[in-house]
């Protein structure tokens, strides 16, 4: 699927994924705009921005945000969100910017293991002195996500060897040779665990799983009830009466900087 098909999954349900699923990973979005040094009068991108929650909150640290991403309806979300900002529809292969304008960027998991040329991009648009965050799953912290993605899928030899390849980012030493072979200096790997707030019943998370790009493949493979019901059985266990559900997980990041 190429960029331009992205939003026939991730803008199906663009409402969902930005008011019952993106609002869950604000601790991420949080530690990674702190440690790339977002802050008051620099000039930010967010690659990827999906429906804009990271963008919104850089512009709350006192950025001048610009961002991308390739569903249109999830932008319509971001635009309106922070409205000031300079929100593109693209391809993060292709940024559509000048080189040296921006003192940080992001990426929260948007960024994958064959996407070499989109960490290009962003080093080219960089300033010098300029830092990237960018955030990935990691492959040593296993956690729901895992069983839940293969609770939903078909698993064929293909789509095994297509999530290897997304998944690589996280080897060792995958993600810092991305960053070496665009110039940029990479950091140290950090982890950030955290509990997704999956809403007071199942049914609610149920219903927010629904919004994100891989589930409406499955849909489209399987049908709606059969992935409803995967999920169901998945996370029901892990529903207390008292605090609803709560879903540990971890997600990796580091910071690179471009060489003055």
């Amino acid at each position: 699927m190429g960029w331009e098909e992205a939003d026939k999954g991730w803008g199906a349900r663009a409402k969902d994924w930005a008011y019952l699923m993106e609002s869950t990973w604000w601790p991420e979005f949080d530690r990674v705009l702190r440690d790339a040094g977002v802050g008051e009068g620099g000039r930010h991108l967010d690659v990827c921005c999906g429906s804009g929650l990271a963008a919104q909150m850089a512009a709350w640290r006192g950025a001048e945000v610009c961002a991308l991403d390739a569903s249109e309806r999830l932008l319509n979300i971001a635009r309106a969100r922070t409205p000031e900002a300079d929100i593109r529809h693209g391809d993060m292969h292709d940024l559509p910017w000048g080189d040296g304008v921006f003192d940080t960027a992001t990426s929260f998991r948007g960024i994958w293991g064959p996407n070499q040329q989109a960490v290009d991009e962003v080093a080219r648009v960089l300033r010098p002195g300029g830092t990237f965050g960018v955030s990935f799953f990691p492959m040593d912290a296993p956690s729901a996500w895992d069983d839940w993605w293969v609770a939903i899928a078909r698993v064929s030899e293909h789509e095994q060897a297509q999530s290897a390849a997304l998944g690589s980012i996280a080897e060792s030493g995958r993600v810092e040779e991305m960053c070496e072979a665009a110039g940029l200096v990479p950091g140290e790997r950090r982890l950030i665990r955290f509990e997704i707030e999956g809403g007071p019943e199942v049914e609610d998370f149920v219903r927010a799983t629904l919004s994100a790009g891989p589930t409406w493949t499955a849909i489209n493979e399987r049908g709606q009830d059969d992935v409803e019901e995967a999920t169901r059985r998945l996370f029901e266990p892990m529903w207390d009466p008292e605090v609803g559900l709560r879903i540990g997980t971890a997600v990796e990041y580091l910071v690179a900087t471009k060489p003055e």
